[in-house]
C-alpha cells in the first residue's frame, strides 16, 4: 500500500470547505479499493487471507441483500465512502461491520431530524435520534456496546476534523458486557456447557490422527493436531512454514508460530507426550503438500510459462503460444479421463462439439478463456497465476515468507471425490473448510461427511460429534486454568497480546471456581512457600525466612530475595552461586532445570580442564570458576533429590560462600572483617534462621 497522507483540517476555513476537502482528499489521493471500482462502486470488499468482508453503502433493511440494495443518499454517501476509505487506509481492520452500521444509523438520524442526509447538519437532536434508532434496532447488549463505540469514534471524527467543529462530545452510554464465560445467568451457563468440548470428543480427534488412512483424513487430522498441543487460531495455520519445528537448547520441541491480533512471532513448546504426534502431523503435511509447493515455486520462477505436468498429452516441443485443441486442453487442466474419452471419439478434436463437452454452466470460465480463440499454454499460465496468486503474492499474508514455504498448502481439488487434483495449482485451506471437517453443515442439502463420520467416531450419546476449531483453543485454555497455569504464562502460550483476554476462554464450572477459592481460604494461617507457589500466590520474604517486607521473585531454579529497590542484580544471572537465591524442594520444574544446568556446566568444565592440560592461556581461571559453580549446582541437585530432604524444604548456599563486595574488599586488604558489621549481621541472621553452621 502506498504511503498514507493524513488529512489535516484547516481551522480558518468553513466546515463545508473542510468536508469538501476531506472527501476530495480521500477520493483522489487515496487508492484503497481502486481495484474494485473505486469511488464509482457502492460496494467494496476488504480482503483478508482466505475471506472477504463486504462493505455495502446501503440504506437500512431488516434483511440485507448485497446484490440488491438502495445506496445511501448524497451527500452523505460521499462522506461515508471517504470515512471508510480513510480509516481503512490508516489501519485496515476486518471488523468493519459495526462501522457500516454506525454510518447507516447516522444517515437515518439525519434524514429523520432534518429531512436530508447531510453530515454538516449533525447536532444534538441528531445524536438523540441516533440513540433512539440504536435502541430500536439492536437488542443484544454486547452488540449495542460495540456499535455505540463505533458511533462515539464517528462523532469524535466529525468534530476533530472540524466538519462540525461545534458538535457536542458524546460518550457511549451502553456499558461493556462482562465476558460470557464469567456470567452466571442461565443462558451463559448453557453456553459454557456446550462451548467446552468433552474429553471424549478430544480423544476421538486424537484417535483420528493415529488411525487415518486416506490422504484427506491424514491431512485434516494433522491440521487439527497442530491446534491441540497449544491454543492456536485456525487462521494462524496458514502462516506455519515447512521449517517451523524447532529444538531448544534443552532438547524440547517447539513450533515457530505467528500469532494474530498483535502478538506476533513466538515459539509454542510441545508437551513431551505430544512430541511424536506433532512430528507425525508435520511429516504428513510435508508429504501431502509437496506437489502444491512445487507448483507455486514453478509459477514464481517461470512467469507466463505453464507447468507441464504428468497429465499433459502434448509433445515436449509443443510451443507455449500454440493453440490447444479440446483434448489437449482437457489433459492440461486435469479434467479426467471421462471428458477426454468423450472428446477422443470425435473426428475433429477442435470442433465446437468437442469444446461443448467441456463447457457447461459450471465451467463458464472456459467460454471466457476462448473469447480470443483457443487457449495456449501461455494463456493458461496467466489464468493459473490470476486464479491462485492472491493479493500478497509471492508471500504469505502476515509473514515475509514465500507461499511455497507454507506447511498446509495443497492443490486445488486435492480431496475432491470425483475430480482430479489440479497438478499446476496451489491454495491455502480456509477456516470454514476446517470447521466443515469437525461438524456437519446442516444448511446444505447434501453436506459432505466430516472427519469423524468418515472414520466412524460418535459422541458419547451416539450423536455426531460437532466441534469448531475455536473450541479446541477453549478446551486447552480451560484445562490450563484447571491445572493452575499462571495468567501471564497462559496468555503467552495461547498467543494473546492481553492477559485479560484469558477470562473469555476460562469455561470452568462455578463449582470448580469455588473449589479453587476455598482451597486458598481454607488455610487458617499463612501457607508455606511451596503451598503458595502451587496456589499461584505471591511468596513473601518472610515465607523464605528473611525478616524483610516484600515479595520474592521467581527464577528458573527457585526464588530470589534480592532487594532490587536498593541495587540491580550484581550476579549477572548466576543464581546458583548467590546467597540471595533459594531452591525449594517440590517447586515445579526447578529440579529438571537444575539437572540440565549441571550437565551444561559439567561439559564446559571438562572442556576447560582439557584446555588447561594443553596449556591454553586463561584456561586455569575457567577451571576455577566453573569448578566452583559446578560444585554448588551439584550440591543443590543432590539435596533436592535426597529422600532426607523434606518436601518444601528451603535450601540456601552458605553465606560465606558468597561474601559481599564490602567484606571481600576488607579481606583483600587484610583488614578485620568485623568492620563490615551490617554484612555480618545479615549473614548471621540468615545462618541462624536456616541452621547453617559456618565452615
Amino acid at each position: 500500500m502506498a504511503d498514507i497522507i493524513h488529512f489535516q483540517p484547516k481551522h480558518e476555513i468553513s466546515a463545508k470547505q473542510n468536508l469538501d476537502s476531506f472527501i476530495e482528499h480521500c477520493k483522489n489521493t487515496l487508492t484503497l479499493y481502486d481495484d474494485q471500482g473505486g469511488w464509482r462502486s457502492n460496494s467494496w470488499k476488504h480482503k483478508q487471507k482466505n475471506r472477504s468482508i463486504a462493505m455495502t453503502f446501503s440504506k437500512f433493511r431488516a434483511k440485507s441483500n448485497p446484490a440488491n440494495f438502495d445506496p445511501l443518499d448524497e451527500p452523505f454517501l460521499s462522506f461515508a465512502k471517504a470515512y471508510i476509505r480513510y480509516s481503512q487506509s490508516i489501519k485496515a481492520v476486518s471488523s468493519v461491520a459495526n462501522k457500516m452500521v454506525a454510518l447507516r444509523m447516522l444517515h437515518d438520524a439525519l434524514v429523520a431530524v432534518h429531512g436530508i442526509a447531510n453530515v454538516l447538519k449533525t447536532d444534538g437532536l441528531v445524536i438523540g435520534e441516533l440513540e433512539t434508532i440504536t435502541k430500536q434496532r439492536v437488542s443484544n447488549k454486547d452488540r449495542k456496546n460495540k456499535i455505540g463505540y463505533q458511533i462515539e469514534i464517528l462523532l469524535e471524527f466529525i468534530r476533530s476534523k472540524r466538519i462540525v467543529p461545534a458538535l457536542q462530545s458524546w460518550d457511549n452510554p451502553w456499558p461493556k458486557v462482562g465476558a460470557k464465560a464469567e456470567r452466571t445467568d442461565e443462558d451463559s451457563r448453557k453456553w459454557r456447557d456446550n462451548r467446552c468440548p468433552s474429553m471424549h470428543q478430544m480423544l476421538a480427534l486424537a484417535d483420528c490422527l493415529a488411525n487415518a488412512e486416506t490422504l484427506e483424513d491424514q491431512y485434516w487430522s494433522s491440521v487439527s493436531t497442530l491446534l491441540m498441543f497449544a491454543p492456536g487460531r485456525a487462521g494462524e495455520l496458514s502462516e506455519l512454514t515447512v521449517d517451523c519445528l524447532h529444538r531448544g537448547e534443552n532438547g524440547a520441541l517447539g513450533v515457530r508460530w505467528y500469532a494474530e491480533k498483535g502478538f506476533g512471532y513466538t515459539i509454542k513448546w510441545v508437551p513431551e507426550l505430544l512430541e511424536q504426534a506433532v512430528i507425525k502431523a508435520h511429516s504428513r503435511l510435508m508429504d501431502i503438500g509437496k506437489p502444491a509447493r512445487e507448483a507455486a515455486k514453478y509459477a514464481h520462477d517461470h512467469p507466463n510459462v505453464f507447468m507441464r505436468h504428468s497429465g499433459c498429452c502434448t509433445s515436449d516441443g509443443f510451443a507455449e503460444d500454440k493453440p490447444l485443441n479440446a483434448y489437449q486442453f482437457a489433459h492440461a487442466m486435469n479434467f479426467g479421463e471421462e471428458s477426454s474419452s468423450k472428446i477422443v471419439k470425435l473426428k475433429d478434436l477442435n470442433s465446437n462439439t468437442a469444446w461443448d463437452i467441456l463447457s457447461s454452466d459450471k465451467t463458464k470460465w472456459i467460454v471466457r478463456l476462448r473469447k480470443s480463440g483457443n487457449p495456449t499454454y501461455q494463456g493458461l499460465a496467466r489464468y493459473v497465476f490470476d486464479k491462485y496468486s492472491g493479493a500478497d503474492w509471492p508471500n504469505l499474508s502476515s509473514i515475509n515468507r514465500p507461499i511455497w514455504k507454507s506447511l498446509v498448502l495443497v492443490r486445488d481439488r486435492e480431496f475432491h471425490n470425483s475430480a482430479n487434483p489440479r497438478n499446476f495449482s496451489w491454495r491455502l485451506p480456509s477456516v470454514n473448510e476446517l470447521n466443515a471437517q469437525l461438524a456437519i453443515r446442516d444448511k446444505l442439502k447434501n453436506p459432505p461427511k466430516t472427519l469423524f463420520q468418515r472414520m466412524g467416531y460418535k459422541d458419547e450419546d451416539g450423536s455426531d460429534i460437532r466441534l469448531t476449531s475455536h473450541q479446541l483453543r477453549v478446551w486447552l485454555s480451560t484445562n490450563a486454568e484447571r491445572g493452575g497455569m499462571d495468567a501471564w504464562q497462559l496468555a503467552r502460550w495461547a498467543g494473546r497480546a492481553r492477559i485479560n483476554d484469558n477470562r473469555h476462554y476460562d469455561l470452568r464450572t462455578q463449582d470448580e471456581r469455588e473449589q479453587q477459592a476455598r482451597s486458598i481460604l481454607e488455610y487458617n494461617e499463612r501457607p508455606t512457600a511451596l503451598e503458595a507457589i502451587k496456589l499461584n500466590l505471591p511468596v513473601s520474604y518472610k515465607d523464605l525466612g528473611v525478616n524483610r517486607i516484600g515479595i520474592a521473585d521467581v527464577t528458573e531454579y527457585g526464588m530470589c530475595v534480592h532487594d532490587y529497590a536498593m541495587s540491580p542484580c550484581t550476579k549477572g544471572g548466576e543464581c546458583m552461586t548467590c546467597k540471595e537465591h533459594v531452591c525449594i524442594k517440590g517447586m515445579p520444574e526447578t529440579l529438571e532445570r537444575i539437572v540440565r544446568l549441571e550437565e551444561q556446566v559439567e561439559s564446559q568444565f571438562n572442556k576447560a580442564t582439557e584446555d588447561k592440560a594443553d596449556g591454553v592461556f586463561g584456561a586455569d581461571r575457567w577451571v576455577s570458576h566453573l569448578g566452583w559453580k559446578l560444585a554448588h549446582i551439584r550440591t543443590q541437585s543432590k539435596r533436592l533429590k535426597s529422600e532426607d530432604t523434606s518436601e518444601g524444604a528451603i535450601l540456601w548456599i552458605p553465606p560465606e560462600h558468597d561474601p559481599s563486595p564490602v567484606k571481600r574488599a576488607l579481606e583483600q586488604n587484610s583488614l578485620d572483617t568485623s568492620a563490615s558489621e551490617q554484612d555480618l549481621v545479615e549473614e548471621s541472621e540468615i545462618s541462624m534462621l536456616l541452621g547453617i553452621e559456618n565452615a
